[in-house]
C-alpha cells in the first residue's frame, strides 16, 4: 500500500511537468491507434506501446490507468498501447514508467505505411506471372488441404468479383477478419477504402479461370475443379484508407493472425523504425508456425525496414520486366528474395483493376507462392517453406550495383513446388555424423538427406557398420512423409586402439557413406573446465572457448564433444586435446540480431559436462 502511495504522489508531481519526447505536444487522433489527418510526424502524438513481464507486472499495469487511457490491448505479447493524458507529458509518463517493476519496454506508436505507388496506364498483362513460371507450377500443383493468407495490410473488397469466392468465411457467411483499427467492442469493418489491401490480394489469389479480370499467383489446377478453395485470403486491417498505421496496429494484427489459423501473414508495409512491440509479434507468430513475408520497402537504399528485417520475416525486394532490381527497391545483405513489383496488375475496390508498382506487389506474390507449395505438402514446416522458396530462386540483375543477399534471387514458384516434392521422386542425397570423432562408448547421431521430399508412404534407406564391434546403427531408417531428412542414433563401443568405422546409407542404388573415429577411452582423465574469452560480443564477432582437462591427453589426443543452446552462437561439434596437452581452444561464430541473447556453451568428455555463458549483444 506504501508503495502504492508513493507511486501516486510521485505521479501527481510529474503533472507539474511539461517536457517533450522528441517533438511538441500534438492534438490527440481519433480511435484506437489511427493516424491523425496529418501524417507528417514519426509517431502518434500522445500515444505510448507498453510491454509488460508476464508475472510481476501488477503495479505497471495498474498505473497505465493513472497516466492515461488504454486504447488496445494485445494479450500474446503482454502490449497496450496508452493515450495519454494531455497535462502530462510524454517524457515524464516514461520515466514515471521505466521505475516500475514488470515493465519491459515503453517506445512510441510509430507510424507504419504501405510500400506501394500507383502507376499508370493500365497494363494488359500479368507478366509477373509467367516470369516466376507461376502455370508451369499450377500443372505440378494437387492441393491436400486449404492455406489461409492473412492479408495484413488496408482490408480487402471481399464484394469484388475476382476475390469474393476467395476470403475465408465463418460457416454462417460472415467475413473471418480483424479490424485491428476498431479492436474493441464491435464488429470489425473488413473493407478495403483505398485499395492497398486489394491489389496485394489479387496479387496473391485472385480467382483463375473465372473469366473474370486477372489471375492471382495461388493457384489453380484444371484437374481439380475445387482448387481456387484450397488458398483463402483472410482480411486483416491494420492500415486506414490512405495505406497510414501504427506500430501497435500491426502488432495486433500480426498477433491476431497467428492465433486464428492463418498460416502465411502478408505485410506490404513497415517503418524506418525499430518496434520492440513488432519484434514481439513477428517472434510470436513465428513460433506458432505462421510463414511471414514482408515488404522490403520503397526508399532505394539499403537502410533497414521493420517488420521486414526481423529475421523470421521474408525480406522481399522488387523486379522489373527485365528481372532487374527496381530503382526505388530495398537492398542490401538483409534482404532474402526478390520477385517482380513494377507494374503489377490487380484488383482495386469497386471491381476494377490497375496496374501499381512497389515491394507491395512483390510481397503478396512470394507469399502466395508460398501457400501454392504449403498446400501441395502440408507436412513440411515453415522453415521448409522459406528455404524452397529462398533457394530455388532466378538470377536477377542488381540495379547500378545494388543487390540484395549474397546467393539470394528472384522467385521461381515452379522450382520451389519442385523442391518440396512436386513432379520429383527423391534420391539419397547426403549422409552426415556428428560428431565425426568421439570416446567409445559415447553416442553420435547420423543424418540422411533427400533430394526431395518423401512421398506418403516414407522413404526407407539401408544402413550398415563396417566394424559393429566399435559403432553399430538400426539395420534401416524411414524418412516420414514430406520431410527431407531423418537422423538416427550410433551407438559406440569402448575400444583398445583408435578405429575408423565407415558408415553406409543406401537406397535405390544410391550409396554414401560417412566415416566415424572412435577413440579408446583415457582413464583417470577427465574435463576440468570450460571457459570464454571475452564473455560478452556484439553480434557477428567471434569468441574463443577453451576446455582443460584433469591430465595431459594420452597419444591419439581426446576428444572433447561441443554444443550450444542457441544458434547465435555456433561452435563445431568437437575439439580434440593433442597428445601430451591439457587444453585445446575453439572458435565460436555469432550473429547479430535485434535483441540481446545469453548463449549456453556446454563441453562434454566421459559423462562430464562443463559449461560457460556467452552473451550476444545486438
Amino acid at each position: 500500500m506504501r508503495v502504492i502511495c508513493c507511486t501516486l504522489v510521485w505521479l501527481c508531481v510529474m503533472i507539474g511537468f511539461q517536457l517533450s519526447w522528441g517533438q511538441e505536444q500534438g492534438s490527440l487522433p481519433s480511435g484506437a491507434g489511427v493516424p491523425s489527418e496529418s501524417t507528417d510526424e514519426k509517431f502518434v502524438p500522445n500515444e505510448l506501446v507498453v510491454g509488460l513481464e508476464r508475472s510481476g507486472s501488477t503495479l505497471a499495469k495498474l498505473s497505465l490507468g493513472w497516466i492515461g487511457e488504454i486504447r488496445g490491448e494485445i494479450p500474446s505479447i503482454n502490449a497496450y498501447v496508452v493515450r495519454v493524458f494531455p497535462e502530462l507529458s510524454i517524457q515524464s509518463v516514461g520515466e514515471f514508467l521505466r521505475e516500475l517493476p514488470g515493465v519491459r519496454y515503453i517506445e512510441p506508436n510509430y507510424r507504419v505505411f504501405a510500400f506501394t505507388t500507383p502507376n499508370d496506364p493500365y497494363f494488359a498483362q500479368q507478366y509477373a506471372l509467367t516470369r516466376v513460371q507461376a502455370s508451369a507450377a499450377w500443372g505440378l500443383w494437387s492441393p491436400t488441404r486449404t492455406v489461409y493468407i492473412a492479408i495484413i495490410d488496408s482490408g480487402i473488397d471481399y464484394t469484388h468479383p475476382d476475390l469474393a469466392n476467395k476470403i475465408r468465411r465463418y460457416s454462417h457467411g460472415t467475413i473471418y477478419g480483424y479490424d485491428a483499427l476498431n479492436p474493441i467492442g464491435w464488429q470489425g469493418d473488413y473493407m478495403d477504402y483505398g485499395g492497398h489491401g486489394t491489389h496485394c490480394a489479387g496479387i496473391a489469389a485472385a480467382e483463375i479461370n473465372n473469366a473474370i479480370g486477372v489471375a492471382g499467383i495461388a493457384a489453380w489446377n484444371p484437374s481439380h475443379p475445387n482448387s481456387n478453395s484450397a488458398i483463402q485470403l483472410m482480411p486483416v486491417k491494420v492500415l486506414d484508407e490512405d495505406g497510414a498505421g501504427t506500430v501497435s496496429t500491426v502488432a495486433m494484427g500480426i498477433s491476431w493472425a497467428a492465433d486464428n489459423g492463418a498460416h502465411i501473414l502478408s505485410l506490404s508495409l513497415g517503418t524506418l523504425d525499430f518496434s520492440t512491440a513488432i519484434s514481439d509479434a513477428v517472434n510470436y507468430a513465428w513460433a506458432r508456425g505462421c510463414l511471414l513475408v514482408a515488404a522490403a520497402g520503397n526508399f532505394a537504399s539499403n537502410a533497414p525496414t521493420y517488420p521486414a528485417y526481423h529475421s523470421p520475416c521474408i525480406a522481399v525486394a522488387a523486379t522489373d520486366e527485365n528481372d532487374q532490381l527496381t530503382s526505388f527497391s530495398q537492398y542490401g545483405s538483409w534482404v532474402d528474395i526478390a520477385a517482380p513489383g513494377q507494374n503489377i496488375l490487380s484488383t482495386l475496390p469497386n471491381n476494377s483493376y490497375a496496374s501499381w508498382s512497389g515491394t507491395s506487389m512483390a510481397c503478396p506474390l512470394v507469399a502466395g507462392a508460398a501457400a501454392v507449395l504449403w498446400s501441395y505438402n502440408p507436412t513440411l514446416t515453415n522453415q521448409q517453406v522459406r528455404e524452397a522458396l529462398e533457394t530455388q530462386v532466378d538470377p536477377y540483375t542488381p540495379y547500378n550495383g545494388r543487390a540484395i543477399g549474397s546467393g539470394k534471387g528472384r522467385l521461381n514458384v515452379y522450382r520451389a513446388l519442385q523442391a518440396v516434392g512436386a513432379g520429383a521422386s527423391p534420391q539419397l542425397n547426403a549422409l552426415t555424423l556428428s560428431p565425426t570423432q568421439i570416446v567409445g562408448g559415447n553416442p553420435v547421431t547420423g543424418t540422411v538427406q533427400l533430394t526431395a521430399p518423401a512421398p506418403a508412404n516414407g522413404f526407407t534407406v539401408s544402413l550398415s557398420s563396417s566394424h559393429p564391434n566399435a559403432a553399430t546403427v538400426p539395420s534401416s531408417l524411414t524418412v516420414p512423409a514430406g520431410s527431407t531428412s531423418a537422423s538416427f542414433p550410433v551407438t559406440t563401443a569402448s575400444v583398445t586402439t583408435s578405429t575408423t568405422v565407415t558408415i553406409t546409407a543406401a537406397a535405390s542404388r544410391v550409396q554414401r557413406a560417412a566415416s566415424l573415429t572412435v577413440l579408446p577411452s583415457s582413464t583417470g582423465i577427465q574435463l576440468s573446465s570450460l571457459s570464454i574469452s571475452p564473455t560478452q560480443v556484439p553480434g557477428g564477432s567471434r569468441a574463443t572457448g577453451t576446455v582443460t582437462l584433469t591430465a595431459p591427453a594420452p597419444a591419439g589426443g581426446v576428444v572433447v564433444s561441443l554444443r550450444s543452446s542457441s544458434t547465435r552462437a555456433q561452435v563445431p561439434s568437437s575439439v580434440t586435446v593433442p597428445a601430451g596437452a591439457t587444453k585445446a581452444s575453439f572458435t565460436i561464430t555469432t550473429r547479430s540480431a535485434r535483441n540481446i541473447a545469453t548463449v549456453t556453451i556446454t563441453a562434454s568428455y566421459n559423462s562430464v559436462s562443463r559449461s560457460a555463458q556467452l552473451t550476444v549483444m545486438y
